[in-house]
């Protein structure tokens, strides 16, 4: 029997080559398409040889591309839809796999303690800097409202209380991510609240127009730059006309932040001045902690007017103005603290446009028109592989 979220959403979903609809395979199918996995008469999109036989799956009508179905995840991603020899090309590039093998082997790994690593990677403990978090994660809800699909694209392992939040007013949750841990992770947490979808941000596996809204919350910019955009036109794709888009980014450099550490730089060459240099610290970075790379390519505002703005008449609102190295320096416990966090939240309030223009992370606020043009079914898909990487 079907897993029942996939099996109620099915309407919504699409191969991600072709944006045909797509369908269960029958018990007498999957037991053939096993014997054709086991004979080598089919192999992943990416050249290799599947590991282990199917126990549920989606396909095209003509079955050219199937898609393995797995603890009720859908395996929704190019490289490994199951196609005749023939039809094998690349796999992901380069820079893909290494988001996918930083998030799958530590990323969404838990610690002792069961935070995840990402997590304890990405944000300061310290109770101010948290508070500061909780404030502006909530900011994103309060551009959503209710329908039947929230999408939420790249969603890792919903590492967030408040992220769980987003969910209330949609009756279903669509997570869609590299990651088959961060899928696994999100459905312990929304159960049959979620759809879970192992796809790729730049050719999602849905029908256009087919969510109500869709968040992308710092992911576009692990993306290669000359991709970015075909990530947002995606998610501005399978949003239904009237529907809202909220991506939080962050550029690549900030006027705010560049002018806070040139001023601060300043005053400590003052103070400085006739005193021993310090010894130099020796944290270290994060490769020499153990840490894998993670691809990382943050673009500029230049980006967003020519290419986002423009095409998508997207406006700018802020999800943080500061920097991790800002929370580090003025986000210590104490009082000092607390007043550094009051005044960046009073005046990202009363200037929330301007402080994600020249802030750090800026929230991408994207409103369908309502009177939007649709693509023709089945026009569009994933763009061809790469010839290498």
């Amino acid at each position: 029997m079907p897993p029942s979220t996939i099996g109620r959403c099915l309407d919504v979903l699409r191969c991600p080559v072709t944006r045909e609809p797509l369908a269960f395979l029958s018990g007498d199918e999957i037991a053939a398409a096993n014997r054709d996995l086991a004979a080598g008469r089919r192999l992943l999109r990416d050249g290799s040889a599947a590991r282990t036989p199917l126990a549920g799956a989606l396909a095209t009508a003509d079955r050219a591309f199937i898609y393995r179905v797995e603890d009720e995840i859908a395996w929704l991603l190019p490289s490994l839809a199951l196609v005749r020899p023939e039809a094998a090309t690349a796999g992901l590039a380069a820079e893909k796999t290494l988001v996918k093998s930083f998030y799958d082997d530590f990323g969404w790994v838990k610690k002792a303690d069961g935070q995840f690593n990402d997590t304890a990677e990405f944000t300061l403990p310290r109770a101010v800097a948290q508070d500061y978090l909780r404030h502006c994660n909530a900011r994103i809800g309060r551009w959503l409202g209710g329908g039947r699909l929230l999408l939420d694209a790249a969603s890792g392992a919903i590492p967030h209380q408040e992220y769980l939040a987003y969910s209330a007013g949609y009756d279903v949750r669509v997570c869609v991510d590299f990651s088959i841990r961060a899928l696994r992770e999100a459905r312990a947490k929304l159960g049959d609240r979620g759809l879970y979808l192992l796809g790729d941000l730049t050719c999602l596996p849905l029908a256009d127009g087919s969510v109500d809204a869709a968040i992308s919350l710092h992911t576009i910019y692990h993306i290669p730059p000359g991709q970015q955009t075909t990530a947002v036109d995606e998610l501005a794709r399978v949003t239904r006309p009237g529907g809202r888009v909220v991506i939080v980014y962050v550029w690549g450099r900030s006027l705010a932040m560049d002018m806070v550490f040139k001023v601060r730089g300043w005053l400590g060459f003052i103070r400085r001045l006739g005193r021993p240099s310090p010894v130099a610290g020796t944290r270290g970075d994060a490769a020499s902690r153990g840490v894998p790379s993670l691809y990382f390519q943050p673009q500029n505002h230049d980006w967003f007017a020519r290419d986002i703005a423009a095409r998508h008449s997207a406006r700018l609102r802020v999800w943080s103005a500061i920097s991790t190295a800002f929370q580090t320096r003025f986000f210590t416990d104490g009082v000092v603290g607390r007043l550094s966090v009051a005044v960046v939240k009073t005046l990202e309030a009363a200037w929330p446009a301007l402080a994600g223009r020249f802030g750090q992370y800026p929230m991408f606020i994207i409103d369908k028109p309502r009177g939007a043009r649709r693509e023709p079914p089945g026009s569009g898909g994933c763009p061809p592989a790469p010839a290498s990487g």
